[in-house]
């Protein structure tokens, strides 16, 4: 086969043509499949053409060939097309071919397959199998392990939405596991089981991820989250009312604190009591993280909520260089500076996403210096912030006045009372006015020569670091920072790490862990994709794979016998290309089985 365009009415067409020979044996030509003016990659006809053909044939390259996303995507619309001009409509009524009576030719059965041969995939690689068999665990809790580390990547559920979930997937066939539902208390038992030898399974994966990967990891990179629990909790320690990052300031929560290196893999985590301070979690990572026992200590990146002088200190006791940012409320005192300085722009950004860097000695402290750094965008985004908060600061003032003023509220005392609630309910820009109870009203006088002040200094922060680099370099390496934020929105929305319905506090541990282990999967299917050029998010990669499946196909014979057929579907070029960069062979993760029923 091979594409050819055509003048057709003055409009040049691109047309798929086969060369055949007739009964006479002599070569002729068919157009398989009339493209219009599409524009397939001239680059790639050739290649395509010969998937085509061979989808069409139902064979398999014995080497895929390597087509871009683009290319992938021709395949299976060509594929198509082509497959309706060849097809030959059979007669009606009961047809026969070989003995099969092809009209009662019937597929059931079906089960999800793709998303999670890929997960299967990334857990073989890490290599999880090993590690947990030799920490004590035992065949069928680790495919039970399996199982629930799996969900969790491809579609996070509850211990009971798990059990009927499994069974529309392949994973039982290929585990060798039955799900029924008394599997929800192995699932709660596999889970503890975990829970227990966490902290040696962490280690030996931050070993077989940087052994997998030749990874050189200079940087750790520290956050913490949380996540809060519909009802009570009583029976969890650690469930505390705290600051909670979804606004859900009722509820109790639990924080997780988490490391990662540069290229977003985990290192370790831990779970605190949700009211603790962030920066009274950072001795407890770097204990576990063994930083004691590395030769080379790497440059840790943390973010303004963990800054403290006891930390920068406790940091400097174990080694390790650090880069931080700066209070925002600690700006002003820099406000000089940035006023005055000349500061330098990053090469290679856009206009309307400008930073400007500068480096400059600290006045604090003489063994470090400070990056100062100015960001168009976020000077918009802070000027837009106050805006809108004094918007809302005035409204609820003149609601406050109103009351005053018609004598709602009489007491000089609850006066005063409400005019505080007022004021807190607004910090960022109740700092800029001053509020009077004065002659039965309410005045607000904005002190203008400190709003502008705060405005100049919006879109400005400040980096302090040990390290003696250039200011561009320094602010990349703090920058890697996002590494960390991306992997906690991971884990938040696609790894179900919230919500977290347990109450008891080895499960709620439990369900964190599980959401942990998911995303050491994810990660190594998203560095394999991402070395390969392929960009991807791993919910596009799951909607594309969902369409791969396995089915049984059942062909009643003449006879009165009937043959089953349980494989794998057929996947797509684009399905194709995904498992070839992931290197998975499909084929062998699920050998066809046939069987035939005698009557």
């Amino acid at each position: 086969m091979f594409f050819r365009e055509k003048t057709v009415r003055a409009t040049s067409v691109l047309q798929l043509v086969e060369s055949y020979r007739n009964e006479e044996g002599l070569p002729r030509q068919r157009v398989l499949a009339s493209l219009g003016d599409a524009a397939v990659p001239t680059d790639e006809r050739g290649i395509i053409a010969k998937a085509v053909e061979l989808r069409l044939r139902g064979e398999q390259s014995l080497f895929p060939a390597r087509l871009s996303r683009v290319g992938a995507e021709w395949v299976v619309r060509i594929h198509k097309i082509a497959e309706q001009s060849k097809a030959v409509a059979l007669a009606p009524g009961t047809t026969r071919l070989d003995g099969v009576l092809v009209e009662r030719i019937r597929t059931d059965y079906v089960v999800g397959f793709g998303p999670h041969l890929v997960a299967l995939k990334a857990w073989e690689a890490l290599g999880l199998s090993a590690i947990l068999s030799s920490l004590g665990m035992k065949p069928e809790h680790i495919a039970i392990a399996q199982l629930m580390v799996i969900n969790r990547l491809v579609e996070p559920l509850s211990e009971w939405a798990l059990i009927d979930w499994s069974n529309r997937t392949a994973l039982p066939e290929i585990l060798g596991v039955g799900v029924t539902k008394t599997t929800k208390d192995r699932l709660y038992k596999t889970s503890d089981e975990l829970l227990k030898i966490r902290r040696k399974i962490e280690k030996e994966l931050r070993s077989s991820e940087q052994e997998l990967f030749s990874l050189r990891r200079s940087i750790v990179l520290y956050d913490v989250t949380n996540t809060h629990f519909e009802g009570l909790c009583q029976s969890n320690p650690k469930a505390k009312h705290g600051k909670n990052k979804q606004k859900r300031n009722d509820c109790r929560q639990v924080a997780v604190g988490m490391a990662f290196d540069e290229h977003g893999f985990a290192l370790a985590h831990e779970v605190f009591e949700g009211n603790i301070a962030d920066t009274k979690t950072l001795l407890a990572m770097l204990d576990r993280l063994e930083l004691g026992d590395q030769e080379l200590k790497p440059v840790v990146i943390l973010d303004a909520g963990f800054v403290s002088e006891e930390n920068l200190k406790l940091l400097e006791q174990r080694g390790c260089s650090y880069i931080v940012n700066i209070t925002r409320g600690s700006r002003s005192r820099y406000a000089e500076y940035f006023a005055n300085e000349t500061f330098c722009a990053l090469p290679g950004r856009k206009a309307d996403k400008q930073v400007e860097v500068k480096r400059i000695a600290d006045p604090e402290n003489k063994n470090c210096c400070l990056v100062l750094c100015r960001s168009a965008q976020r000077g918009e985004k802070e000027r837009a912030m106050i805006s809108n908060a004094e918007k809302w600061f005035l409204a609820d003032g003149e609601s406050l006045r109103r009351r005053i003023e018609k004598g709602r509220l009489k007491k000089p005392d609850v006066i005063e009372r409400k005019i505080g609630a007022f004021l807190k309910k607004h910090p960022r820009v109740a700092r800029f006015y001053k509020a009077e109870h004065k002659d039965q009203t309410l005045l607000l006088a904005r002190n203008d020569e400190k709003l502008d002040e705060a405005l100049a200094l919006c879109g400005d922060y400040v980096l302090k670091t040990d390290k003696s680099m250039e200011a561009e370099t320094l602010w990349e390496l703090y920058m890697t920072l996002l590494e960390a934020e991306k992997g906690f929105r991971m884990l938040k929305s696609t790894l179900g790490l919230r919500p977290n319905f347990h109450q008891l506090e080895k499960r709620v541990d439990g369900h964190i862990f599980i959401s942990v282990l998911a995303y050491h999967l994810l990660r190594w299917i998203g560095y394999r994709l991402e070395t390969s050029g392929d960009l991807r998010e791993w919910r596009t990669l799951r909607r594309l794979l969902g369409t791969h499946v396995v089915a049984t196909t059942r062909l009643p014979l003449e006879s009165g016998n009937e043959i089953s057929i349980r494989k794998p579907s057929q996947p797509d070029a684009e399905q194709e290309r995904v498992y070839a960069l992931l290197g998975i062979d499909w084929k062998r993760a699920y050998p066809p089985r046939k069987t035939e029923l005698k009557r």
